[in-house]
């Protein structure tokens, strides 16, 4: 049987073609922030929060909710979700399904937890190439940026819900 966990993360962009990245105590990649969701937390709220915690930067999650109702709350739906294989001293071979975000950064300033990464930093999207990250991370940078520029792709505070 194979264990999954839910795990959220955040493409992290700013106004000037740049991309939040950082670099992973555990794997020694740069990677955009993100981590487990926590009981009561929506997706959302977790990417933003996983930021946060590893950044200092706050963020607002772009899109908006696919359905509104007076009865019921909507949530803006992730931008991605990516599923992975993942390996850890605690758990071992398991897999993440990850709810991945576009956000847009409220402020700039980086704050890197060392407790949760070893470094933070803005990174323009055209280099993110040249970084030791896995495969798949700079063709979803490049395209999650491109995504974010198109009309309608517009912040929903910062915890990304309606």
């Amino acid at each position: 049987m194979t264990i999954r966990h839910f795990t959220a993360s955040a493409v992290v962009l700013d106004g000037d073609d740049r991309v939040l990245l950082v670099h992973h105590n555990k794997s020694g990649l740069w990677l955009y922030p993100g981590g487990h969701v926590d009981p009561n937390e929506t997706t959302a709220e977790a990417a933003v929060r996983e930021v946060l915690e590893e950044t200092g930067v706050h963020v607002a999650v772009l899109g908006e909710p696919a359905f509104v109702h007076a009865a019921v709350r909507g949530h803006v739906s992730p931008w991605a979700i990516i599923e992975m294989d993942v390996s850890d001293s605690q758990v071992g071979a398991h897999r993440h399904i990850d709810f991945v975000y576009v956000c847009r950064a409220t402020n700039t300033e980086v704050n890197a937890r060392p407790e949760e990464v070893a470094d933070a930093r803005w990174i323009p999207v055209v280099d993110v190439t040249a970084l030791r990250t896995p495969a798949e991370l700079p063709e979803l940078v490049a395209t999650a940026a491109r995504w974010a520029k198109t009309p309608g792709q517009t912040p929903r505070g910062r915890t990304g819900i309606g």
